[in-house]
């Protein structure tokens, strides 16, 4: 019965679970073993133990939910502790637990290769069988544990963790695990450095968007375009898309109204934010690259209907992860900046591209200079 009760509550959790932040999707499975500490105490008076250092293994299997955390379930084989009379009592425990990442040496930079190294704290609910005849009085088989650890990263898909957990006040663990995840996007993104209390609220993960065909190339928004809002809207019968501009001088009579427009009819964004510009090979925007930002602030201030669409792209300098590293973390400057001049996160989408998608030839500087870029697109309703 407990044996069934074990297993069942292993496979509980897993059950697929819908992640909280796509590009860290990923399930892992691993096994470990090291010593362990058990202290039986039997009902008998003056029973006392002759040995309580045990040694076992464990296996388990979770998926990462998001940068951060992550869902696991653990079975156990703590091993036996023997009382005076010689009477053996082996430990067995499962448990389901919450894996949370307190440290993470990718917090503080954008790593340019080698491993990474994370410190996480772990809290579980689980059930723990000592299967013995000799009466305990500490034999309850439901306990709430917690533990910790180190997850040293060798690859994107390969791991090790040291990690030490208390399961009951009568058993404790320490073990070595070899950890391989698979399925999913690559490991857990990077995340830039923490924005200080009392910054502004969180954004909308960005979406990893795989290689595709290099689009045709867009026209860059002037620094300070023309936006056409005149007192009285112009009479529909003149103005078929209701955006304020005339059919005898609209160029692009499908605009959707209420978005804001240039001169000519056209979306107003719909081109490469060319004041925009960052650090080499990093998310620190250049002086001066405010003044773009602060613009499209305002317009998105004065059209509350209106959505945009930012899209981050790098060039070929870096591995593929690193690149989309680099533009995810663009992307929340920008963002974070946006959000705090007033913007609402909802109507905004950050879409990273990293360097899937070139304009112009990697070979040279002038090249890789025009192909770091941020592009901003209209987001019309369906």
């Amino acid at each position: 019965m407990k044996r069934s009760v074990i297993f069942a509550l292993a496979c509980s959790i897993c059950l697929p679970i819908k992640s909280a932040y796509a590009l860290g999707d990923q399930w892992y499975f691993g096994i470990g073993g090291g010593a362990s500490w058990l202290q039986p105490n039997p009902e008998q008076p003056g029973l006392g133990l002759s040995s309580r250092q045990g040694t076992g293994g464990n296996f388990f299997f979770g998926r990462d939910l998001d940068d951060r955390s992550s869902a696991q379930a653990t079975l156990y084989a703590l091993g036996e502790a023997v009382l005076e009379d010689d009477e053996i009592v082996p430990f067995q425990a499962a448990d389901a637990s919450l894996l949370y990442r307190i440290y993470d040496t990718n917090d503080s930079r954008l790593r340019r290769g080698g491993i990474s190294l994370a410190l996480y704290g772990r809290f579980a609910l689980g059930y723990i069988n000592r299967d013995t005849a000799v009466p305990l009085s500490n034999d309850s088989p439901v306990y709430f544990g917690a533990g910790g650890g180190a997850e040293l990263f060798l690859t994107d898909n390969l791991s090790m963790r040291l990690e030490g957990m208390y399961h009951d006040r009568d058993a404790a663990s320490g073990s070595l695990q070899l950890v391989a995840r698979f399925g999913g996007g690559k490991r857990f993104p990077t995340r830039p450095a923490r924005p200080p209390a009392g910054s502004p609220p969180a954004l909308p993960p960005t979406t990893a968007v795989p290689e595709a065909t290099p689009p045709a190339p867009t026209v860059a928004v002037p620094a300070t375009p023309a936006v056409t809002t005149p007192a009285v809207p112009a009479p529909t019968s003149l103005d078929s898309d209701g955006d304020a501009i005339p059919n005898a001088q609209d160029q692009c009579p499908g605009s959707k109204a209420g978005f804001p427009v240039r001169n000519t009819g056209c979306a107003l964004f719909d081109g490469v934010l060319s004041g925009v510009s960052f650090a080499q090979g990093t998310e620190l925007l250049l002086p001066g690259a405010t003044n773009q930002l602060d613009f499209l602030a305002n317009v998105l201030l004065q059209y509350p209907q209106a959505r945009v669409e930012l899209h981050a792209h790098t060039d070929n300098q870096g591995t593929v992860r690193e690149q989309a590293i680099l533009t995810r973390a663009r992307l929340r400057t920008m963002g974070t900046y946006l959000v705090g001049k007033g913007v609402r996160a909802n109507r905004l989408v950050l879409r990273s591209f990293g360097g899937t998608r070139p304009l112009y030839d990697n070979a040279s500087a002038e090249g890789r200079a025009g192909n770091n870029r941020i592009e901003v697109i209209e987001n019309s309703p369906q």
